[in-house]
């Protein structure tokens, strides 16, 4: 099974892939395609028209995974399939044509995993039926895109306007320059069943003193987390009080994990921190903090050499 200009096609056993690399899909082209066991589709750096993406998405009725990568042609993306499990878009400052400025999940009972990928600056995701959303990622500070769920809206990184929680949301990734605790506790408000949380942070944080300011919330919010997984943490100020707000409150955390530059990665770092993160005060008994200088996680991205989402989304085993 082959595609012309820069489409190509994979089998492994019972699945089936399907990436398409820059190329332009005609109508004509797309109109005779029919793919009744595919599982994956990958559009990266693709030119279609919206009606041919909608009738290629419509002619995978197995289809359980959906990438977007930098394509354009096309400015709205209607979702209605039973059996998608995980989508995962990449927006692209395209200076000719139609750019890709909306995603609309209308009915996927199945979705478990919506990704944005890199840049999606502008665009405007509504999720109106995914009852079985469980991830989420990765929010930005460096895109202006919003989120709609019902009443609820995310800006960015920052929730807009809340008016009801989404409680199917267990795993959520967020990508901050300055780190803020209170973005982070407005979003576990939004999303007050979350159990996983994936931190990247570039700056140096802003003050994240909590003990006086949200000693009346400590009493109410009911933290779920279990796991703490933290990039580009660096020891400072800001960043020791954002980790014991959860170290000392979070009652069901388990690990707590922690990238450090290779020039702390030494015990004498290692030590430092546990006394100033006030380890043996945590309110779980079984929480553990690890520190390592490898990120070899690809939880907030498609990882295109391996074809599939990591463990945000799809993967070989699910």
């Amino acid at each position: 099974m082959e595609m012309e200009a820069g489409g190509r096609c994979s089998r492994k056993g019972k699945s089936a892939g399907l990436s398409s690399l820059e190329c332009h899909l005609a109508d004509s082209t797309v109109q005779a395609l029919h793919f009744p066991k595919l599982q994956k589709l990958a559009l990266k750096r693709v030119s279609i028209s919206e009606t041919s993406l909608h009738t290629l998405i419509a002619a995978c009725p197995a289809l359980e995974c959906l990438l977007i990568y930098r394509s354009t042609g096309f400015r709205c993306v209607r979702i209605n399939s039973s059996s998608i499990r995980s989508i995962a878009v990449e927006g692209f400052s395209y200076q000719g044509g139609l750019k890709f400025l909306e995603l609309v999940v209308d009915n996927a009972p199945s979705l478990k995993s919506l990704l944005q990928l890199g840049s999606c600056d502008l665009l405007h995701i509504s999720v109106i039926s995914a009852p079985k959303l469980e991830t989420l990622g990765y929010l930005s500070f460096c895109s202006s895109s919003r989120l709609v769920f019902d009443s609820t809206v995310i800006q960015g990184f920052e929730v807009d306007s809340f008016t009801t929680a989404v409680r199917t949301v267990k795993i959520l990734a967020v990508d901050m320059n300055a780190l803020s605790l209170d973005v982070v506790i407005d979003l576990m408000r939004c999303f007050p069943c979350l159990e996983k949380l994936y931190i990247q942070s570039i700056g140096p944080g802003k003050p994240n003193l909590w003990r006086r300011k949200h000693q009346n919330l400590i009493r109410s919010l009911d933290i779920r987390l279990k796991t703490v997984v933290w990039r580009r943490y660096r020891g400072i100020k800001s960043h020791v009080d954002f980790a014991t707000f959860f170290l000392l409150n979070a009652r069901v955390l388990e690990l707590m994990t922690i990238e450090v530059d290779g020039k702390d990665y030494n015990e004498a770092f290692f030590a430092q921190q546990r006394e100033m993160l006030q380890v043996d005060s945590r309110a779980s008994r079984g929480a553990r903090l690890r520190f390592t200088s490898d990120w070899s996680y690809h939880y907030m991205s498609w990882e295109p050499s391996v074809g599939y989402f990591g463990d945000l989304g799809c993967s070989p085993s699910n």
